[in-house]
């Protein structure tokens, strides 16, 4: 059970909070999620977050601030489902675990032929596919956290 924790924290959880400070730090302070944490009362400590983070903001890529949130959101989904799915024998198995990428990679897509909100970014697609990849890569059957759960299990 330790290994799966470990693999939640740090293939699902850890992206998950990496997007979301990218954000918090730097994405524009208009979006719902600043009032959210107003709400949750959390509102000054982003502030000053925000303040001690800003002389990086023109050190960092464009794509940095841009399209790793997404790529790290991708990541988290793609892995999470990989685990939620894995040694199951379903006809659907295959399209959850490609819902990261489906919904990542499918969003830029559908913005590039005007179906979704928003401007198209070939930054996005490409670190999105990549991030599903990555994911993929890290949950098949040959890396540690399957051979250690696999053993736990007999």
């Amino acid at each position: 059970m330790k290994s799966r924790a470990s693999f939640i924290l740090l293939h699902v959880i850890l992206p998950l909070l990496v997007g979301g400070m990218i954000y918090a730090c730097w994405r524009d302070y208009n979006l719902p999620m600043f009032r959210w944490f107003d709400l949750a009362g959390i509102g000054p400590l982003v502030h000053q977050l925000r303040v001690t983070t800003a002389p990086l903001q023109v050190k960092l890529p464009f794509w940095f601030q841009f399209s790793v949130p997404d790529a790290m959101w991708t990541y988290a989904l793609t892995a999470f489902m990989a685990l939620v799915w894995r040694g199951a024998q379903s006809w659907s198995r295959p399209i959850w675990i490609s819902m990261g990428l489906l919904l990542g990679a499918g969003s830029e897509l559908g913005q590039l032929a005007g179906i979704v909100p928003g401007s198209f970014d070939a930054s996005d697609l490409v670190l999105c596919v990549c991030a599903a990849m990555l994911a993929l890569m890290f949950t098949s059957r040959s890396n540690n956290f399957q051979r250690s759960t696999d053993d736990a299990a007999t």
